[in-house]
C-alpha cells in the first residue's frame, strides 16, 4: 500500500520523508536483535573477535547467494569495480567495510564487559557527532544539510536520552572507569558508521545497486576481520568448539538487511536522520527484546523507557525540518 493509499483510507497526510524515517526506525529495531545473538555466539564460542568473523562471514555467504540469482546485482558489481579502478569511486571507500566491521568488532568484544546500556550511548555519541559533521560538509557526494535549530535539538535529545537510558547501569558499578574506558570502542565505532553509511550511499548511487554496496561492505568486512582473527589465533590458539543452536548465526541477516536499507535512505535524509532514527529504532527494539526475552540479568528500568521516548521525540523533533 503506498502512502496515497493509506492517506485516502485514513485521511492521515504523509510526507515522503516522514516515511523515510519511519523505515530508519523500523531497521534500528534489527540492531538490538543482532547485539543479542552476536553477544550469544561470543558466549559460546568465548572470543568476541571469532563470533564478529563469523558473523560478518555469514553475511557475505548470504549476499553471495543473492548475487547468483540477480544479474542486476552482479551488473552492479561490475560496475563497481570499473569505477575504483577508474578512480570514478576513490579506492578509500572501500574502507566503508572496515569500518562497518569495527561496529561489530567492538559489539562482540566490549558489549558483555559494559553493559548493552553504556555500549549504546558510546555507539549512538558517534553516530550523532559524525552525522552533524557529515552533513554539514556534504561528504560522499550527498547534498550539504547544515542542521538547523530542529536538527541540532534532536540531536541533544538523542544524547541525553540515551545517558538517562544508562544511568541504572552507570550508578550500579563501583569503577566507572573500568566501564568509560572500554566505552571508547563503541564511540569510535559509532563515528565511523557514519562515514560508512555516506560512502555506501555514494556507492550505491553510482552502481545503482545498493545491494553492491552492501556486498562489497560484507567482503572487505569479512577480510578485515578474518586477518585480525589469524593474528590472534597465531597466538592464542583457534577454536575449541562451536555452538549448536542454528540462530545465534544469524547475526549476518540482520547486517544485510540494516546495511542495505541504509545505502538507500542515507541519500534521502543524511546520515544524521538516518542514524537518529535507527538509535530510536535501537532503544524501542531493546525493551520490547528485554520485555520478549528477558537475557540473564537484564531488567527494565523506568529510565531506560524514558530514554526511548525522548528519542522518539527527539526523531520526530528532527525530521519537521525542512531541508535547505
Amino acid at each position: 500500500m503506498t502512502a496515497l493509499e493509506v492517506e485516502a483510507k485514513t485521511g492521515v497526510r504523509f510526507s515522503s520523508r516522514s516515511l523515510t524515517v519511519a523505515l530508519a526506525v523500523a531497521i534500528g529495531l534489527l540492531i538490538p536483535i543482532q547485539a543479542r545473538i552476536n553477544g550469544q555466539l561470543s558466549k559460546g564460542l568465548h572470543d568476541g573477535i571469532e563470533a564478529a568473523t563469523l558473523s560478518f562471514t555469514g553475511g557475505l555467504i548470504l549476499m553471495t547467494l543473492v548475487a547468483m540469482f540477480s544479474p542486476k546485482l552482479r551488473g552492479g558489481l561490475r560496475t563497481y569495480a570499473t569505477s575504483i579502478r577508474a578512480r570514478e569511486l576513490p579506492r578509500r571507500y572501500l574502507a566503508a567495510g572496515v569500518f562497518g566491521s569495527t561496529l561489530a568488532l567492538a559489539q562482540s568484544t566490549t558489549a558483555l564487559t559494559i553493559g548493552v546500556a553504556v555500549f549504546t550511548v558510546a555507539a549512538i555519541a558517534g553516530q550523532t557527532l559524525s552525522g552533524l559533521l557529515i552533513d554539514s560538509i556534504g561528504f560522499g557526494g550527498s547534498p550539504k544539510r547544515r542542521p538547523g535549530p530542529q536538527r541540532l535539538t534532536g540531536a541533544g535529545l538523542i544524547l541525553v536520552a540515551a545517558v538517562i537510558a544508562a544511568i541504572p547501569q552507570l550508578t550500579s558499578t563501583s569503577s566507572l572507569l573500568s566501564i568509560l574506558l572500554p566505552a571508547l570502542a563503541p564511540l569510535i565505532a559509532g563515528f565511523l558508521l557514519g562515514f560508512q553509511q555516506a560512502m555506501n550511499g555514494a556507492t550505491g548511487a553510482k552502481t545503482g545497486s545498493p545491494l553492491a554496496a552492501t556486498w562489497a561492505n560484507f567482503f572487505v568486512g569479512a577480510v578485515f576481520l578474518a586477518i585480525v582473527w589469524g593474528v590472534k589465533s597465531a597466538f592464542t590458539g583457534g577454536p575449541q568448539s562451536m555452538p549448536t543452536d542454528w540462530w545465534v548465526y544469524l547475526g549476518g541477516l540482520c547486517g544485510v538487511i540494516f546495511i542495505g536499507a541504509s545505502v538507500v535512505l542515507v541519500r534521502k535524509i543524511g546520515v544524521l536522520l538516518l542514524g537518529m532514527g535507527s538509535i530510536a529504532g535501537q532503544l524501542v527494539g531493546s525493551i520490547l527484546l528485554d520485555l520478549a526475552l528477558p537475557s540473564a540479568g537484564s531488567s527494565l528500568s523506568v529510565l531506560t523507557a524514558v530514554g526511548a521516548g525522548l528519542t522518539l521525540i527527539a526523531v520526530a523533533t528532527a525530521a519537521r525540518e525542512r531541508q535547505k
